[in-house]
């Protein structure tokens, strides 16, 4: 039995789109990976290989709008949180026709009296107070729960998460 809001295998296959390139970082291309969280939907964030994120949605089957949770769970896994910003978030609902023959066929049996509500969390690149740009970046480590999102600087070299990376050693005391 499945969870209220899961998506049925034919529309998450119907929810994957072609990946595309990492345009204006890297030009290699974009990966999506899926993650499991509490949520009754699919997690998938499109990144590139250096881990620059180019989109991050939710996906459900429900008539609900689930942004304010989307929110919530972004927030948790964001550092800081206040890169989660409301007028980030997108909300769509994806209907039988822009989803494929595959799923139209599905949709049409399955009768639902609701679409598939889909959350988009884009972060376009900015300028940071000291004028660097600053790009979101995503650490999948174990260490994680869930993936971690953060705000670097490009080209200042690799990423390093904020939670996960080298800690500032302890000053020594002089004797």
């Amino acid at each position: 039995m499945t969870r209220p809001g899961a998506i049925p295998p034919v529309l998450r296959a119907a929810l994957d789109w072609p990946s595309g390139r990492c345009y204006r970082h890297c030009d290699r291309p974009v990966r999506p990976r899926r993650f499991a969280n509490a949520l009754p939907g699919t997690w998938t964030v499109r990144a590139c290989p250096s881990g620059v994120v180019s989109v991050t949605s939710y996906a459900e089957w429900t008539a609900r709008n689930p942004t304010a949770d989307v929110r919530r769970y972004l927030a948790r896994g964001t550092v800081p949180p206040r890169l989660v910003r409301a007028w980030d978030l997108r909300l769509a609902t994806r209907r039988g026709p822009e989803l494929g023959r595959a799923a139209e066929r599905f949709l049409a049996r399955a009768r639902p009296r609701r679409g598939v509500r889909v959350v988009y969390w884009r972060v376009y690149p900015f300028r940071a107070r000291d004028g660097s740009e600053r790009r979101l970046f995503v650490c999948f480590r174990t260490r994680h729960a869930g993936p971690v999102f953060f705000a670097a600087d490009p080209a200042k070299g690799p990423a390093v998460c904020p939670r996960c990376g080298p800690r500032p050693r302890p000053r020594r005391r002089a004797a």
